[in-house]
């Protein structure tokens, strides 16, 4: 009998602003075979204290083998600046998963089947105003994919679920950094880093654009700042990029972001210089060739320069 082995590698790609992520298990030789897909894969939801608010999400096995799908109620926290998230069992201040019920509990899926999972969320009277976040996941019992390998896989996948308590709620941000990726730039792109900070207690999703002038004031660009999910208490590193050609000279970028219900604005700005180094010192390299071949014919080309104007 072949040895059945059972690897699970779990690896959680989060990105707040699709507003989703992904734990794939993965030991099989055939990626086609493995997966699960949910839709929709975030919610964002507003509600009073005392409400009950009710939504559904489709799981498809997109898999050629049948599966046992169990569901549960997580909450997560932000993981670093990049937007990733870590899943936690503990209640906090900004915790969801203790106020939210799904059903049913689990589901056997036929290759190529679906199955519609309901949740429910009560928000208890006392709700404090503010954000909650938590995750819907879904979790496959790991089960023999090759009869030769004996080789498992097992998956979850969740969807991110954003809630937010209506009342006198705190809106404030800051911009901690802001700086092209390189100082000087020999041509485009050039790529700029945001680092924003959500100081109130309730997640957002900012905008906003990137102004570049060049030496002489002159506006050259506005761009797009990639926009993303910040939680409360975190940092998110948001990006843009500026694909122009060649540079020359200082040049000055001011983001100016806007967040919260109020549309409230704050900016920064930073400088960075362009300068064609290595297109200047190929012509430089060519002047002196072209310079040094010249030179002991200088008497001879001063001649011909007299003749040529009529000078004797």
């Amino acid at each position: 009998m072949v040895r059945k082995i059972i690897g699970v590698s779990l690896c959680i790609a989060v990105v707040l602003a699709a507003g989703f992520y992904t734990q794939n298990t993965l030991a099989a030789t055939s990626p086609a075979k493995t997966g699960l897909a949910i839709s929709p894969p975030t919610f964002e939801l507003s509600a009073n204290p005392g409400d009950v608010l009710k939504n559904s999400i489709r799981v498809d096995n997109i898999t050629e083998q049948t599966l046992d799908v169990s569901a549960s109620a997580r909450n997560f926290t932000a993981l670093g600046e990049e937007g990733g998230i870590d899943l936690s069992d503990q209640e906090g201040r900004y915790a969801l998963a203790s106020w939210m019920r799904i059903t049913p509990g689990s589901a056997t899926l036929a290759p190529g089947g679906s199955k519609t999972f309901n949740f429910t969320i009560t928000v208890p009277q006392n709700a404090e105003p503010g954000g909650r976040f938590g995750s819907v996941i879904f979790k496959t019992t790991a089960k023999a994919l090759d009869d030769e390998t004996g080789l498992a896989i097992a998956q979850e996948v969740g969807a991110l679920v954003f809630i937010k308590i209506a009342g006198e709620v705190t809106e404030k941000a800051a911009i901690t950094s802001f700086a092209a990726k390189n100082t000087l730039n020999e041509h485009g792109p050039v790529d700029f880093n945001v680092k924003i900070k959500n100081q109130g207690n309730v997640q957002f999703k900012p905008t906003g654009t990137i102004t570049i002038t060049n030496f002489f004031g002159r506006k050259v660009a506005t761009i797009p700042i990639d926009a993303q999910n910040v939680l409360p208490d975190a940092t998110r590193r948001m990006t843009a990029r500026w694909n122009n050609g060649w540079m020359f000279g200082k040049y000055q970028a001011t983001a100016s972001v806007v967040y919260g219900s109020d549309h409230q604005i704050i900016t920064a700005s930073t400088t960075f210089w362009g300068f064609p180094y290595r297109l200047i010192g190929i012509i430089l390299v060519i002047a002196l060739l072209i310079g040094a071949l010249l030179y002991p014919r200088r008497k001879r080309i001063k001649q011909a320069f007299s003749i040529l104007f009529g000078r004797q």
